[in-house]
């Protein structure tokens, strides 16, 4: 991760941190889960589709059921091998989505959400003593479904699905669909 991406994730949070003293309709949060990268391993002798995800989100309660949230998210990486010959693609970003929200019931509330995501997708290769790598900025969509269990006030666990396209080199086969599940925290001010 870049020094600016996490100069400009902090000024984010900061930001909205800052903000949530003057609104009670503010939220911030973070979840940690698995990504799965949606690679095809055919002709590899060792492959790896699947890491550790994590995203940092603040979000702002436009009405009961309608948010706006943005968050900065790391899908891990995806590994391939064939003898000397290694393969390594990596993908992070941020996000803007609109969520829709249902209507509490016992302590749980459901969500969907679909928004644009702006995402650095990196691919680096490597033949014995040789390497290259490639980055790609792209805008993608993304979308989720997901609920939030209130375990007090102010504080909710989040559980979500996602999925978001990442093109990882400017070539016409080279995006993968990635999903994620992940689990966090929810605080609300």
């Amino acid at each position: 991760m870049s020094n600016k991406n996490i100069l400009a994730a902090a000024l984010i949070f900061a930001g909205l941190a800052f903000s949530a003293n003057a609104s009670a309709q503010t939220y911030v949060g973070g979840t940690v889960g698995k990504s799965r990268w949606n690679m095809d391993c055919a002709g590899t002798t060792s492959c790896s589709t699947t890491d550790t995800a994590f995203k940092l989100l603040g979000g702002y309660d436009l009405a009961p059921n309608w948010a706006l949230e943005a968050s900065y998210f790391s899908l891990g990486k995806a590994t391939a091998s064939d003898g000397n010959i290694k393969g390594e693609f990596k993908a992070s970003g941020v996000d803007f989505s609109g969520v829709v929200k249902t209507a509490p019931e016992n302590g749980f509330v459901g969500f969907a959400k679909l928004g644009l995501a702006y995402v650095q997708g990196k691919s680096t290769g490597s033949v014995g003593n040789m390497s290259g790598s490639v980055s790609k900025n792209s805008a993608q969509p993304v979308f989720g479904l997901g609920f939030l269990y209130q375990v007090s006030n102010n504080v909710n666990v989040r559980a979500e699905y996602e999925s978001r396209k990442v093109k990882v080199a400017d070539i016409d086969d080279a995006t993968s669909t990635v999903r994620n599940f992940s689990v966090g925290v929810q605080a609300s001010f």
